[in-house]
C-alpha cells in the first residue's frame, strides 16, 4: 500500500469523511510499511513474559478497526462469533498468549485489508447526518460522534505503531552480532 500524499475531497458524503478516511489510509500505509518483510519470529518475539509482541499489536489494531465498525457504524452489539473473534485483539493483557501465533506477516497484512475495506464501505454508505450524529460511548455526558471515532481509531494505530517500532529495535538489539 502506498502512501498518498493528496487527500481527495468530494469522494465521500462529506469532506469531513474523506478527511478522516484519507488519514486512517496513512495511518495504514506506514504501518504496513513499518512492518513489511518482517520474520514469524520477530513478529511473535517477546521481550519478556506479559509483554506484547508485533503480531499482538497488529492484532489489536485489527480488531479496533472491527470493533468499531462494527459498534459506531453498524450501531450494533459484536455477535458471539464476533466477541470471540475480536475480544482477545482488542483487550489484550490477559489474552496475549492467545496473540502469539505462528501466523507470518501476510496473515496480518489480509486481516488488516479486510477491516480497512469494510470499514470504508460501512462509512461511505452513511449519509452527511449520519455521521455527525451523536452515538453512546466514550463519554455518558457527550457521547460520541464517527468523526471522534474514526480520529480515535487513527490515533490508536500510530500510538501502538510506535510500540511496534521500539518492540522492533530492541528486538534487533538483542540479537546475536554476527561478524
Amino acid at each position: 500500500m502506498q502512501r498518498k500524499y493528496f487527500i481527495p475531497f468530494g469522494e465521500a458524503p462529506s469532506q469531513s469523511i474523506d478527511y478522516l478516511l484519507g488519514i486512517i489510509y496513512d495511518a495504514r500505509a506506514v504501518t504496513l510499511r513499518l512492518t513489511e518483510g518482517i520474520s514469524k519470529e520477530e513478529l511473535h518475539w517477546q521481550y519478556a513474559e506479559g509483554w506484547n509482541t508485533v503480531g499482538a499489536l497488529l492484532s489489536h489494531i485489527i480488531s479496533c478497526g472491527h470493533f468499531f465498525r462494527i459498534q459506531f457504524v453498524e450501531k450494533r452489539k459484536l455477535s458471539n462469533e464476533e466477541e470471540t473473534t475480536w475480544l482477545p485483539g482488542l483487550k489484550m493483557g490477559k489474552y496475549i498468549t492467545e496473540l502469539i501465533t505462528d501466523q507470518p506477516i501476510e496473515y496480518y497484512v489480509e486481516k488488516m485489508t479486510e477491516g480497512t475495506a469494510l470499514l470504508t464501505k460501512g462509512v461511505m454508505q452513511l449519509s452527511e447526518k449520519q455521521f455527525h450524529e451523536r452515538r453512546k460511548g466514550y463519554s455518558e455526558e457527550t457521547g460520541c460522534n464517527l468523526a471522534w471515532v474514526l480520529y480515535h481509531l487513527a490515533e490508536d494505530e500510530v500510538h501502538h505503531r510506535g510500540q511496534i517500532s521500539l518492540i522492533r529495535k530492541l528486538y534487533k538489539h538483542l540479537q546475536p552480532k554476527t561478524a
